[in-house]
């Protein structure tokens, strides 16, 4: 035996995480509206938007626990996004609009996140069972399968159609349920910290964060800095059970009713 904690499932989120957003299009609308960057600038800024978000959610109710607590606010990832890459005071608050209408009409968390597909693989070849939480409006499911980030997806749990967001561990245990694994068997992944690490930490998942910029996540805390080196990163943090025959093949996708962020 290795010592290593046995692993039996991996949870994924959906946006920021399996899918990302449409850096290309925010570029050119930028662009359009006379503020000149790229996708790398845009890229580089969103870990500002993460921490804007964090510092924007709050508790449920004065009493509650630490890690029961409100989702942040889009505007303020936005906003945060915006102003880290450069764009003029003057001009964020019409952009942060123009990229909530994008997503309210076509989706803007919609892009494959690079090395999502071959994390996705990876993590099945290890003999691990796979599935998602995301708090979507309801279409998690439709730009997952638009990304090509379904196959090997036993279910996506969308918390417009499960009427449960993260960060309340009530979400996770949904996943869980229809996995029949323990929670701490089961991994987490995910990018944000104030909604993935407290919601899965309270669900008593195990957790990894996505973090490119290695700058996010608390001293201490699992990270992988992107999707690809995160199938390696499992292998060597759990004992897992590879090839057993256990979880379902790779191209398996249940639909759950669920179905990004």
């Amino acid at each position: 035996m290795s010592g290593r904690p046995a692993l039996d499932a991996v949870v994924f989120d959906a946006g920021g995480t399996l899918v990302r957003l449409d850096f290309e299009w925010m570029a050119e609308d930028l662009a359009a509206h006379g503020f000149a960057t790229d996708v790398e600038a845009l890229r580089g800024a969103e870990v500002q938007g993460r921490r804007a978000y964090d510092a924007s959610s709050r508790p449920a109710d004065p009493s509650a626990r630490a890690a029961s607590r409100v989702r942040g606010d889009v505007r303020a990832y936005f906003r945060g996004t915006l102003e880290a890459a450069g764009v003029p005071e003057g001009m964020v608050a019409a952009a942060v609009e123009r990229f909530l209408e994008r997503e309210r009409a076509r989706g803007l968390w919609c892009r494959p996140m690079e090395g999502a597909r071959e994390a996705l693989e990876g993590v099945r070849a290890l003999g691990l069972r796979a599935a998602v939480v995301s708090n979507s409006d309801g279409r998690a499911e439709v730009h997952l399968a638009n990304a090509d980030m379904l196959r090997g997806i036993e279910f996506v749990v969308d918390s417009h159609l499960v009427g449960i967001e993260k960060p309340d561990p009530a979400i996770f245990a949904v996943a869980l349920a229809r996995l029949g694994t323990a929670p701490d068997r089961t991994l987490f992944v995910g990018d944000l910290r104030s909604v993935d690490e407290a919601g899965a930490g309270a669900a008593g998942m195990r957790f990894v964060l996505l973090d490119p910029s290695g700058d996010y996540a608390a001293p201490g805390s699992p990270r992988v800095a992107g999707m690809y080196g995160l199938a390696a990163w499992v292998e060597a943090t759990f004992e897992v059970p590879r090839s057993s025959g256990c979880a379902p093949s790779p191209g398996t996708h249940v639909r759950s009713g669920g179905g990004p962020r």
